[in-house]
């Protein structure tokens, strides 16, 4: 499946996976490695947290919706540098006590929040406890997937909102560091009203002003982020500027109907009666490199289709050409000009990637599951690695837009039927996995297209080809010459 992608990043939402659930052919993807980000606690779970900083002794919280985010990336063109989970940086590395944000100054990606950009209702464990972000840096850039919480009710706008801003306080401080970002994800939220399908009319039966719909907290806070937003009145304090661009509105820029995401209960994508709220969005210095970027609506299956961003094989960086293969690998795998100097090794493996859990580590190829013993337990691997929530998440245009107003109205569930996907927590680790024959990466970056993506995967038809756990994605991805 990630061949049918010309695929050289995938970034996967909603993965809606136990740890439990995780089997080698998600892991073991021949070519490939992949880091996780699963939610802790199911849903419905009463979590006992202790916060030794303030003096409370404990606190009882309930962990709603689905998600997880996984990265999968290709050996042979791309290889992170550094991988971490969660936006805070408050999370360990797999078999260490110490926080991602703590570790010396070589091993950590940087750019954390600072208090005074928080507003703090929200504990920071439990904000990068619901598998929600997964972070790699490459020579050349920070990508970060993310999928962000979703309008669900009242008790959820805080957490909402905190993560919003601990998003952009993340992305803000990188590009402030001098590094490059490309945010892929599903934010759920629509930017402008030509990404949000009918909305002048929806609005005028709640009696909402297009004013107020542009001025609503989530929607105000990501035109802050991005170039070209409408921001009503001044700018807030700490987002005088903004530091992103959207690629698909930079190559699309008055084109209508350009929606991401429908609503399947209702039946809107045959009349694309949806919204726009699956991105790629990248830093100023990045811009030139891509040249394309646009959704997939033909692709069916999901109630999101896939938005992907192509980046050259070859990019100005300072006043010299230089390959983008050199830039998005270890320092002495390729030169400048695209040559390779070594293969990769297992050794390229970072911690956070998934092939390290106990269970996985040192097999070779998907074909050794057959040899070993099934069922085994699970060992510790991670802080964040932990059971998935059950309440699918989503935007759909045409939601009541006062609803919207409060931040609280639920949205539509994803009943995703997609090609590329995770096995469902509500299935056996035995269930038809993430990927079969035709996975495998070629052996060298040819002349195809590569892809990077983000998915959300939900139970769908068992169709021919096994695939029953189906997912939704946006993608950026870059074409690969020798």
């Amino acid at each position: 499946m990630f061949n049918l992608l010309e695929a050289d990043i995938v970034v996967l939402q909603e993965t809606k996976i136990q740890r439990k659930d995780l089997t080698d052919d998600m892991v073991l993807v021949p070519g490939w490695d992949v880091y996780f980000s699963l939610p802790r606690h199911k849903k419905g779970s009463l979590v006992r947290l202790w916060h030794p900083t303030t003096a409370r002794t404990a606190v009882n919280v309930v962990y709603p919706g689905y998600s997880g985010v996984a990265i999968y990336t290709r050996n042979a063109t791309c290889a992170p540098i550094r991988a971490e989970e969660g936006i805070l940086g408050v999370l360990c590395p797999p078999k260490s006590s110490t926080q991602f944000r703590n570790l010396p100054d070589d091993q950590r990606i940087g750019g954390y929040p600072r208090p005074e950009q928080l507003s703090g209702n929200i504990d920071e464990l439990l904000l990068d406890s619901e598998g929600r972000c997964v972070i790699l840096e490459f020579p050349a850039f920070v990508l970060l997937g993310v999928y962000s919480p979703a309008n669900r009710d009242e008790s959820r706008v805080e957490f909402r909102m905190e993560f919003l801003q601990a998003l952009d306080a993340r992305v803000r401080n990188l590009v402030a560091e001098g590094k490059e970002v490309i945010l892929a994800g599903d934010l759920n939220v629509s930017r402008a009203e030509a990404d949000s399908t009918n909305i002048v009319e929806n609005l005028r039966k709640e009696g909402l002003s297009m004013e107020e719909w542009m001025d609503l907290p989530s929607r105000r806070l990501f035109n802050h982020l991005v170039f070209g937003g409408t921001v009503q009145g001044e700018r807030d304090v700490g987002r005088e500027q903004p530091v992103l661009w959207d690629l698909c509105r930079e190559f699309h820029p008055a084109r209508e109907g350009m929606n991401t995401c429908w609503d399947t209960k209702r039946n809107t994508r045959p009349a694309n009666n949806g919204s726009r709220i699956d991105y790629v969005l990248c830093s100023h210095g990045l811009r030139d490199w891509f040249t394309e970027a646009n959704i997939q609506e033909g692709l069916m299956g999901s109630d999101h289709c896939p938005v992907f961003a192509t980046l050259a094989d070859v990019v100005t960086t300072g006043n010299e050409k230089v390959s983008l293969l050199h830039l998005v690998n270890p320092v002495g795998m390729f030169d400048r000009d695209g040559r390779r100097l070594r293969e990769w090794h297992p050794k390229d493996v970072l911690p956070l990637s998934a092939k390290l859990i106990p269970e996985f580590d040192r097999r070779q190829s998907i074909r050794d599951m057959f040899t070993k013993k099934a069922g085994a337990k699970p060992s510790s691997y991670s802080s964040s690695l932990g059971a998935d929530e059950s309440t699918p998440e989503g935007e759909p245009a045409g939601e009541s837009a006062r609803s919207e107003q409060l931040e609280s109205k639920t949205k539509t569930s994803h009943a995703a039927d997609h090609g590329l996907e995770l096995s469902d927590a509500r299935h056996s680790a035995r269930s038809n996995p993430l990927t079969q024959s035709g996975s495998q990466a070629p052996s060298t970056p040819s002349s195809t297209k590569r892809a990077a993506g983000c998915v959300d995967p939900k139970q769908g038809d068992r169709r021919r080809c096994c695939y029953e756990h189906h997912s939704h994605y946006s993608y950026y991805y870059h074409s690969q010459q020798e």
